[in-house]
């Protein structure tokens, strides 16, 4: 335990970027040498990284899915091992998971898997969405695709080393929406003269917040301004040209097809009207995380083998995870594991993954890996 203890600290005081896990990447390889993997494959999706142990027979293959990038946020700490890296922090608890995933390499090394193949894999870029695609692909270049694969996330605001589930599906969809307008600049006392997307930039906003409203949806949608941009700061200048971004978010992937065509042919009515020329693109593109449901009453059995509190949620999670990418391939579940009530919220700068949470995670992962890879239900033919 203590040593997983000093891993993370030593991954929370070196924080790397989404596409920079270069050092981490490093500090995992070798802390990984000591407990002498069957194979390890390097360079996935970047600094991603595949662990394999395999048992004494045949059996199911499992994925154990941790994530290694941290975010640009200033850390407020003091403690010894916070952030050595100006305004970049674990202040996700990205350095939490990879120590619990890493526990497992431990667990496996001195106790092997009668059946079956573990996978521990390490991916990077997954806070900039671009992770878990890109992994995918590479794990079937080199047949490591899993049968089953699971993830877990800290969650403050939930009772210490409770296991949260979702029935069934665990995080929502979203995506960003970035809508490009092109009049015609003029001089200020000539606006006639140009054609200013003023008047369309604010009838496509009024649009885009109400499309929630407007249909009929399945479950919750909800669409989010966050930038817009009209012209330049010239007051001699009409402006010529807008742009406009939003989130777009829902519960539902149906929905959210809906919802994306809808905002789409809505601005381009718009535009269209206004005599504008108008190009549109989505960007950080996550699908709901839809978990399986064979796989989540596993995890709600185990956790009750083990005496920990398993909190079903009433709706999904309104934030996203490139995980997600690995549910839409194979059998998945990603949970949470809570990090205390009056823990400080995830993305925030005060917050720090709790050291006694690893041992939880690591007996449960552990738990999950021996049931699947020994139970003749999760055999594949």
């Amino acid at each position: 335990m203590e040593e997983l203890i000093r891993l993370r600290h030593e991954l929370h005081r070196n924080p790397e970027l989404s596409g920079q896990e270069r050092a981490t990447g490093k500090r995992i390889r070798f802390f990984l040498s000591r407990y002498q993997p069957h194979e390890l494959y390097s360079n996935i999706a970047g600094e991603g990284m595949a662990v394999v142990y395999r048992g004494k027979e045949p059996g199911p293959t499992v994925l154990f899915r941790c994530d290694m990038d941290a975010l640009p946020i200033t850390e407020l700490s003091d403690f010894k091992y916070k952030s050595n890296t100006p305004g970049v922090s674990h202040t996700c608890g990205h350095d939490g998971h990879m120590a619990i995933v890493s526990g497992l390499a431990v667990r496996f090394f001195e106790n092997p898997l009668e059946k079956g193949k573990v996978i521990l894999f390490y991916q990077p870029s997954e806070e900039n969405g671009s992770g878990a695609k890109e992994s995918i692909e590479r794990l079937k270049e080199l047949d490591l695709m899993p049968d089953y694969a699971f993830a877990l996330h800290n969650l403050p605001k939930y009772k210490k080393g409770s296991v949260v589930l979702g029935r069934y599906t665990f995080t929502a969809a979203s995506k960003g929406l970035i809508i490009k307008l092109t009049g015609r600049n003029s001089h200020a006392a000539f606006p006639e003269l140009g054609l200013n997307p003023s008047a369309a930039t604010a009838e496509i906003i009024q649009h885009l917040l109400a499309l929630p409203t407007n249909l009929k949806y399945k479950n919750f949608v909800l669409v989010t301004l966050i930038h817009v941009k009209i012209g330049e700061v010239a007051f001699g200048t009409s402006a010529g040209s807008a742009v406009i971004m939003a989130t777009l978010r829902a519960f539902d992937d149906s929905d959210m097809h809906l919802l994306s065509d809808n905002a789409l042919k809505t601005s381009t009515q718009i535009a269209t009207r206004h005599g504008l020329a108008i190009e549109t693109e989505f960007t950080d593109d996550f699908p709901a995380s839809v978990c399986d449901p064979q796989l989540t009453n596993v995890v709600e059995k185990i956790a009750s083998e083990q005496r920990k509190e398993v909190i079903y949620l009433n709706e999904p999670n309104r934030w996203s995870e490139d995980f997600a990418h690995f549910t839409g391939v194979f059998p998945s579940v990603i949970f949470g594991l809570g990090a205390g009530e009056d823990h400080p919220d995830i993305h925030s700068p005060t917050y720090d993954f709790p050291d006694d949470l690893i041992i939880d995670g690591v007996d449960l992962l552990e738990s999950i890996a021996r049931e699947i890879t020994s139970s003749e239900s999760f055999l594949k033919s």
